[in-house]
């Protein structure tokens, strides 16, 4: 065994790319569908694809009765344009009440709606963040005191006796 050792950065030079062996060009490699044709190189690879569009894009003959389902976009959008501003002039109707049955006054007024309550999600303000950093900041350094003084300060301390 060679004992001798070698940096990685001469083992693969910075000028020369890796290329892995399914990267390597074999002949018959080029082809777009495995039970389809193969092909000997790139060139005759774009060739036949730019062919295949080609024959797909060009218009085919109408055959009589036969219509096609093309939706009129400009019709789609004259028609949306004109419900958008049915929407934004039209004067809001106030919603129908349904008339209720009479109910003695004294049933209203024991009933009580519970309040609702509606948590609203938002970030938290400079202050807050403050507020939280000074309480953190206190807590830590107020446990390391408390540490601090019963490890080092106290034991130094002499009870004498009279």
């Amino acid at each position: 065994m060679n004992n001798n050792p070698v940096l990685m950065e001469d083992q693969v030079p910075s000028s020369k790319q890796y290329v892995t062996p399914g990267q390597m060009p074999q002949e018959n490699n080029y082809f777009s569908d495995p039970a389809g044709p193969r092909y000997q190189n790139p060139a005759e690879f774009d060739q036949a694809m730019y062919e295949q569009t080609m024959t797909a894009q060009t218009p085919q003959p109408q055959q009589p009765g036969v219509k096609f389902n093309v939706p009129d976009f400009e019709a789609m959008r004259k028609e949306a344009l004109q419900q958008a501003i049915q929407q934004v002039t039209q004067t809001p109707t106030p919603p129908v009440q349904v008339p209720q049955q009479q109910q003695p006054i004294q049933t209203q007024q024991t009933i009580q709606k519970e309040p609702r309550i509606v948590y609203v999600k938002r970030n938290l303000t400079l202050a807050e963040i403050l507020v939280i950093f000074a309480l953190a900041s206190g807590i830590v350094l107020g446990v390391q005191g408390i540490w601090s003084f019963t490890t080092d300060i106290l034991p130094r301390i002499e009870i004498r006796d009279k």
